[in-house]
C-alpha cells in the first residue's frame, strides 16, 4: 500500500507541475509586449489662456520582455540583460480635441501626437525614452495632463 501511495502522490505532483505550467504559460503570453489602446488627458492653451480638451486614445506599447542574469566571477559579478517595451515604428497623428473655452483661438482644438505602430523589446535607451523611474504623479511625461489635474482647473474657471 505504501508504494501505491507513493506512485499517486509523485502523479499527482506531475499533474500539478503540468497543470501550473499550462496556467503559467496561458497567463504569461497575455501581457507581452504589444500594441495597447491608452486614454490620455489631451489639453492645449491658446495665448490668450483658453483651453481645448478631450479624452484622446492613443496607441502606445505596454507589457514585459523577457530579461535575465548570469552570474560573473569580475565586478559587477553579474552580465545584465533588462529589454524594455517599446515602440518600434511610429506614426504622427492628430485629433480634434471636442471641448474648447468660447473664444479659443482657430488651431488650438488641434492635438497634434505620436503613436507607436510596432512595439518590440530592446535595451533602455535614453535617446527616445526615459530610463529612469518617475512617480506616477509626475508632470514630466511633456503634454499629458493627469485627470485630476484638468478638472481641478476647470473647477476653477467655472466658479
Amino acid at each position: 500500500m505504501s508504494g501505491f501511495m507513493r506512485g499517486l502522490s509523485a502523479s499527482t505532483l506531475t499533474l500539478m507541475f503540468c497543470c501550473c505550467a499550462l496556467v503559467c504559460t496561458g497567463a504569461s503570453l497575455t501581457g507581452r509586449c504589444k500594441i495597447k489602446r491608452h486614454t490620455h488627458k489631451a489639453m492645449q492653451t491658446d495665448l490668450n489662456g483658453r483651453r481645448c480638451w478631450d479624452d484622446v486614445k492613443i496607441l502606445g506599447c505596454g507589457g514585459y520582455c523577457l530579461s535575465y542574469e548570469i552570474s560573473d566571477w569580475q565586478f559587477p559579478y553579474k552580465q545584465s540583460h533588462h529589454p524594455v517595451c517599446v515602440h518600434g515604428d511610429r506614426k504622427h497623428a492628430s485629433v480634434k480635441l471636442r471641448n474648447c473655452d468660447p473664444g479659443v483661438q482657430p488651431g488650438t482644438d488641434t492635438y497634434h501626437y505620436v503613436e507607436a505602430t510596432s512595439c518590440r523589446c530592446q535595451a533602455c535607451s535614453s535617446e527616445d525614452t526615459s530610463c529612469e523611474w518617475l512617480p506616477p504623479d509626475s508632470s514630466l511625461l511633456g503634454g499629458l495632463v493627469l485627470r485630476e489635474e484638468i478638472e481641478e482647473e476647470l473647477d476653477q474657471n467655472t466658479l
